[in-house]
């Protein structure tokens, strides 16, 4: 995905890409100024992790919070993004007691709150995040809807991003469901002993007919599932009411079925929405490429 910056911007975040050895992908440049001197890691600090670990414990040291002034949201929105990016690289105990920090700071100020929930939105969720980082939203997500000083009319939508992040965070058990299978019988998914491919989707989409055809005629993956190593499920996700059709030349080896109101379970931010689940019932991937979710799948085949 790629960000705009303006020159001030470009050169923080060409700066995290040399500390963190990511590659910057900012183009077509927008005037923007910074709320602050973004940090810069010692030099005497070596590694990546050590770096990143610096950065998200004091990307925020420059701000004044005491302000009781709105800040510009755009500014806002380029800061995180900038401070989102060693979060990839730093312990996750780092960033979390970061982001720990961070919301206590604008927890009393329910104007800053409500910017900083909409920039990490945009950073940490949204289609344009650089990355997304569950664990710390939900952090963001749960301080905002408790926050007794922001009107409830703010937090409806947020409250049902939660619902389902926090049902299919990574590590967690993958929640059961009831589905219509392609037979027309009620269903119930649970988690199996065996690695499984779940997947949600809209079957008439062109790029989930290539991928499924790819899939398909994956052979390790078409063995693996032959075997019982592997299971492959898919489910259709929205309303359709021509979804028996649809599906009816899928391959007899996956188990299909139609279940429209499954948002409010799962995550799908994407379509399709691709989840790996362990032998042992908890996600490992979600919303992974079709490609990400076969070589993970074989790996814990094996």
């Amino acid at each position: 995905m790629t960000k705009k910056f303006n020159n001030t911007l470009k050169t923080t975040f060409l700066s995290l890409s040399i500390l963190c050895a990511i590659p910057s992908y900012a183009q077509d440049p927008v005037e923007i100024a910074p709320l602050f001197e973004y940090p810069s890691a010692p030099q005497e600090i070596e590694s990546i992790n050590d770096k990143s670990n610096y950065l998200v414990d004091h990307f925020w040291d420059a701000m004044d919070f005491k302000s009781k002034k709105t800040v510009d949201q755009n500014a806002l929105n380029d800061a995180f993004s900038v401070y989102s990016v060693p979060m990839r690289w730093a312990d996750k105990t780092k960033t979390l007691a970061s982001a720990d920090r961070l919301i206590e700071k604008i927890s009393k100020n329910p104007t800053l709150m409500i910017q900083f929930m909409k920039a990490a939105e945009e950073a940490l969720y949204g289609p344009r995040a650089e990355a997304w980082i569950d664990e710390v939203y939900v952090k963001f997500l749960n301080a905002f809807i408790k926050n007794k000083k922001i009107p409830d009319s703010r937090k409806n939508k947020y409250r049902i991003q939660l619902a389902s992040l926090e049902k299919t965070i990574i590590g967690s058990p993958v929640p059961e469901f009831k589905f219509t299978d392609r037979h027309g019988k009620d269903a119930t998914y649970f988690p199996m002993t065996t690695p499984t491919i779940l997947i949600f989707g809209n079957p008439s989409l062109t790029d989930w007919r290539l991928s499924r055809l790819r899939m398909e005629s994956n052979t390790a993956l078409s063995q693996a599932v032959e075997k019982g190593k592997v299971n492959v499920i898919y489910i259709v996700s929205s309303e359709n009411p021509d979804w028996k059709n649809e599906i009816s030349d899928y391959s007899d080896k996956w188990t299909v079925g139609y279940a429209p109101t499954i948002g409010e379970s799962f995550d799908l931010r994407v379509m399709p929405s691709i989840y790996v689940i362990g032998a042992d019932g908890k996600i490992i991937l979600k919303n992974v490429t079709p490609e990400n979710a076969i070589n993970e799948v074989i790996t814990q085949a094996k």
